[in-house]
């Protein structure tokens, strides 16, 4: 409440050699807070940084390939504790605490659209000189695949935000090397649009038509809204050396792949 990070450091500190620590809802709620703390101060400190890193759209991806998805990921770590959180009597103390980390959180990205869509109406997009998601198959993949003998995964995952990104690479590069390249989405950035980017060829075939009070993609003359529709695409494209397996089946190990299949 009076915002002085340094004494809620030096409390948490101490908390943590305390024998009560560790024990059920005493823990969630030292949990709650630190991740709470850790949040607003990152976002405190973003929010200074802001105006000047901000200039230009490159200046502000930067800004956000450096910085900014540091605060994503400590927004997804304090929601995470917030939802784990046993709300009971405490006098609001918990709620209090949620709603300002929240507060803090919105109020920063609230400045980062502001500024993101000045630069969009601006210099279009996606950003010139950098990989979009349109292209990541034809650029990435594709090149992989002109060679029979190489197996390669591609895994098409909703919402994979970029902090999530540096998340998953952090746990691949412990058993090999693993580059880490940003990539842009494709406008409007829903779900069926933002999946029908990552086919091969979207970059220069990828149209989107009104329907129903909506949009629909349309890769040449196939519409490719729904996963069937997508996976389709790849099946005529690759044929045999293609097939598609269930997420959960991949990481499990229980797929079974034909000896054909090298996408």
């Amino acid at each position: 409440r009076q915002d002085n990070p340094d004494a809620l450091r030096t409390t948490l500190a101490r908390h943590t050699r305390s024998v009560w620590v560790g024990r059920g809802e005493n823990q969630s709620r030292w949990l709650l807070l630190e991740a709470a703390g850790n949040l607003i101060q990152a976002c405190d400190d973003a929010g200074r940084s802001l105006r000047e890193d901000a200039r230009s759209q490159d200046s502000l991806i930067d800004f956000y390939l450096s910085t900014l998805h540091q605060v994503d990921r400590l927004q997804r770590e304090f929601e995470g504790a917030a939802s784990d959180q046993i709300y009971l009597d405490d006098g609001g103390q918990i709620g209090e605490i949620v709603e300002r980390a929240r507060r803090a959180y919105r109020k920063l990205m609230d400045g980062v659209q502001e500024i993101f869509l000045r630069h969009l109406e601006k210099e279009g997009w996606p950003p010139a000189g950098r990989l979009a998601n349109a292209d990541a198959f034809d650029k990435v993949i594709a090149p992989l695949l002109q060679h029979s003998g190489r197996r390669v995964a591609l895994l098409l995952i909703d919402a994979l935000r970029y902090e999530l990104g540096v998340e998953l690479h952090k746990q691949l590069a412990g058993d090999s090397p693993v580059d880490l390249q940003p990539a842009f989405a494709a406008l409007p950035s829903v779900t069926a649009v933002g999946m029908a980017a990552l086919l091969p060829g979207a970059g220069q075939n990828l149209t989107l038509a009104r329907q129903d009070a909506g949009v629909t993609p349309v890769l040449g003359d196939q519409t490719v809204a729904n996963v069937t529709q997508r996976m389709n695409v790849l099946r005529q494209r690759y044929g045999q050396r293609f097939h598609e397996v269930g997420l959960l089946d991949f990481v499990q190990n229980k797929a079974e792949l034909p000896d054909t299949v090298e996408l």
